[in-house]
């Protein structure tokens, strides 16, 4: 039976993988992350937009995913990709019950955290999420599973300073800090995370630009978390090669680094540890 199952797939690949299918073949992909596949996919077509709650295939927790909107390629990203999975090093360094103490910086409609909290069901979990809507929805993921006593949300932009920031919002998971000439930006709270982001075990940085504050902050070189993982953008980047400038930046603190991903368009994912 398996061999046949590898025949299947062999001969199937070249098919699902043409250019005409790819978008068909994404969706089913991504279907496949959650139970009720066929109700996902029927959505999705149908562009039925809105929220809808999907318990993961394989994992004890649950989703919320707004239909037409760029959080099924999240979904994809986290649970079929498994973009997150640490390498061998991280998990040894986090040890058999994995990281206390999580914190989530760009935490989106928090897709990681049921990540991480179905992989290490003893971890406390804080995202920081300033984006409204992606706050609403991440705040219904936190209340289908029923972790509120151990998964905190907080509506805010997490940078090197309290006070307020300008903000471009409604872009799912490319909502971001404004710059100069950045249409429909918004007024945000703005929280100094520094004294978390030293704290955590573990810390997830994908802040569309916003991580350059953090990881260029002398509190967080003088005492970095253990592991960090980090989704770099060449948006606010301390030189014209973020890739080049998160290895500086992540060298001085004294980590080692594992490439995830990296794109032609200048951004890309990397894992990294201490120890």
């Amino acid at each position: 039976m398996a061999p046949r199952a590898g025949r299947l797939r062999r001969v199937l690949r070249p098919i699902l993988g043409h250019p005409l299918l790819l978008p068909a073949t994404a969706l089913l992909l991504r279907a496949w992350t959650v139970r009720g596949s066929g109700r996902f996919v029927a959505r999705e077509l149908l562009r039925r937009r809105g929220p809808a709650t999907y318990a993961l295939r394989g994992a004890s927790t649950r989703v919320v995913v707004r239909h037409g909107t760029g959080d099924v390629a999240t979904l994809g990203e986290v649970f079929h990709d498994r973009l997150y999975e640490p390498p061998a090093s991280v998990v040894a360094l986090l040890g058999p019950d994995g990281p206390a103490r999580v914190l989530d910086v760009g935490a989106n409609v928090g897709m990681f955290g049921a990540w991480a909290a179905d992989r290490w069901p003893g971890t406390t979990i804080t995202g920081y999420e300033p984006d409204p809507v992606n706050a609403a929805a991440h705040a219904a993921t936190i209340a289908a599973n029923g972790l509120g006593d151990r998964w905190r949300l907080v509506q805010a932009a997490a940078t090197d300073h309290a006070g307020e920031m300008l903000f471009v919002p409604g872009l799912d998971a490319d909502s971001h800090q404004a710059t100069a000439g950045d249409p429909g930006a918004i007024t945000v709270a703005a929280h100094d995370v520094l004294g978390e982001v030293t704290a955590a075990d573990l810390v997830k940085l994908d802040a569309e630009g916003g991580e350059w504050a953090i990881l260029g902050d002398e509190r967080f070189r003088r005492s970095p978390p253990p592991a960090l993982v980090l989704e770099y953008h060449p948006q606010l980047a301390p030189g014209p090669d973020a890739r080049a400038a998160a290895g500086t930046l992540l060298a001085a603190a004294g980590y080692t680094t594992a490439p995830i991903f990296h794109s032609p368009k200048g951004h890309g994912m990397l894992w990294a540890w201490r120890g």
